[in-house]
């Protein structure tokens, strides 16, 4: 069984260039929000953490990497649908201040843009999440990536594709996966902002989950012999 804790990237600065790809860090919020998500998932056994290959998503788990010791994996497939795009804005400052940007969005002029297709980004990420999936390296990962990077994984998990759904800056979503069987266990945790943290407690008050408590006490083994006599 292995945990997946989805991290989007804590809130960038602008970028635009006339060459080459965009790729700002952390703004002062940004900063801010990746040492509060740092300080809540450092009570957790986290056995691995793996990243987009964008400045944004590396900046907002290395605070989380530093203290638990660890040296966070590029996965470049993790890499947002504008991964080759010159520009860079904010979501929430896009429709204002990104001009012809935004209207090429609008359009779905994704090609003028350095966007990816959207079948190509999708098929992209679900490959790169199902290999993960398949080999995650721990039974705890932080995945540090993009709204919609995390949305085509929640779709995968779903079925969906590609899932409408709000995934703020350094939330956290959280997937289980048993016998390469994935479910949700949360989606757009943002508690981490405004409460703190001593230990994990969890809503059995011993760290763990219902469905840990299930598990260990062998209903679902027994579950599965029966169905497989009946």
């Amino acid at each position: 069984m292995t945990d997946f804790v989805l991290v989007r990237h804590g809130r960038p600065e602008i970028e635009v260039r006339e060459t080459g790809i965009a790729n700002p860090g952390l703004d002062d919020i940004g900063r801010w929000q990746s040492e509060r998500l740092a300080t809540w998932l450092a009570h957790e056994p986290v056995d691995r953490v793996v990243t987009s290959p964008k400045a944004r998503a590396t900046e907002t788990v290395a605070p989380l990497a530093s203290t638990l010791g660890l040296t966070a994996d590029v996965i470049h497939d993790l890499d947002e649908i504008d991964r080759n795009s010159r520009q860079y804005y904010p979501t929430e400052l896009v429709h204002t201040q990104g001009g012809e940007y935004w209207e090429a969005i609008q359009r779905m002029d994704y090609e003028a843009i350095g966007w990816d297709d959207v079948g190509t980004f999708i098929a992209r990420v679900t490959a790169a999440w199902e290999a993960l999936v398949a080999d995650p390296g721990g039974d705890r990962v932080v995945v540090a990536a993009h709204g919609g990077t995390i949305r085509v994984i929640l779709g995968a998990v779903s079925g969906q594709g590609m899932m409408d759904v709000d995934v703020d800056y350094a939330s956290i979503c959280r997937i289980r996966s048993t016998d390469g069987a994935t479910r949700f266990v949360s989606i757009n945790e943002t508690g981490h902002f405004d409460a703190d943290r001593t230990e994990v407690r969890g809503p059995m008050g011993d760290g763990g989950t219902v469905a840990d408590a299930f598990h260990r006490s062998g209903a679902l083994s027994k579950f599965r012999e029966e169905g497989t006599r009946s």
